[in-house]
């Protein structure tokens, strides 16, 4: 059987915090936790290097279907082990890799201030598979700068249809604004019908309905070489209408 484990300790590798900084940080969402309203969201904490969660929120066995024991004795791993083995790959491969990129090119003060948002299906105890998405937050560092302690809050979707997996990382500004920083959809469509970013850009101003005289007029091109990039898009994902456009577009996370 395959060592998600491992894998997940290879992309992070970070050293133990403060045993303080754990400590509050468990008091802390216990309280919280006991006010909760049973709804289908958790929250968690978990320590990165060995991939052990320190906390769960009571609501998670209506999520995953599984009692909290189980994820504590068998941490991180038993997680990912139910991820959609169509999407445990881009999790691991790519969305991973690609925030621990981002965090490692901020200032070492800026690394806690960064919200994370990606999104997978899961497998529940029953066998179906169900949408989650999961917010990230780093609590602590390690003695090296890299995230070592973060904060989860899992959500289960209502949506049944499959999504793409979709990343952004948000940064903290002042008076706790979020400025979007990063954003990546890992897109299902084969090789031949990856877009262009001018592509993706008109096909974003079609979908909410802009004319062409609109969005040439907005990115400071003429009609014509709007009307082309149109008639591209028509061809290159196989539609007929901006309707079947925009639907295709959605369903790929292209939006």
């Amino acid at each position: 059987m395959r060592n998600y484990l491992k894998a997940y300790q290879d992309v992070w590798q970070a050293g133990y915090v403060l045993e303080e900084s754990l400590q509050k940080q468990i008091e802390y969402h216990l309280l919280i936790d006991r006010h909760l309203p049973d709804t289908a969201s958790f929250f968690y904490v978990v320590k990165f290097p060995d991939g052990r969660y320190s906390f769960l929120g009571r609501q998670q066995e209506a999520v995953s279907g599984y009692p909290n024991e189980v994820f504590f004795e068998r941490g991180v791993g038993f997680f990912l082990e139910n991820i959609h083995p169509d999407e445990v790959d881009i999790v691991l491969n790519h969305v991973y890799p690609d925030i621990t990129a981002f965090v490692a090119s901020l200032d070492e003060g800026e690394r806690t201030q960064v919200l994370v948002q990606y999104n997978y299906r899961f497998r529940r105890k029953n066998g179906m598979f169900v949408n989650l998405l999961e917010n990230v937050n780093v609590l602590a560092l390690d003695e090296a700068g890299r995230p070592g302690l973060v904060l989860g809050n899992v959500i289960m979707l209502q949506s049944e249809e499959v999504l793409p997996v979709r990343l952004a990382i948000k940064r903290l500004r002042k008076a706790d604004v979020a400025e979007l920083a990063f954003s990546k959809v890992y897109s299902p469509l084969r090789e031949e019908h990856r877009l262009t970013g001018r592509e993706l850009e008109i096909l974003r101003h079609v979908a909410i309905g802009r004319t062409s005289r609109e969005i040439a007029a907005r990115l400071f091109i003429s009609p014509h070489t709007v009307d082309t990039h149109r008639r591209n898009l028509l061809k290159k994902l196989g539609c007929r209408s901006v309707v079947d456009l925009t639907q295709v577009a959605f369903q790929n996370g292209l939006l």
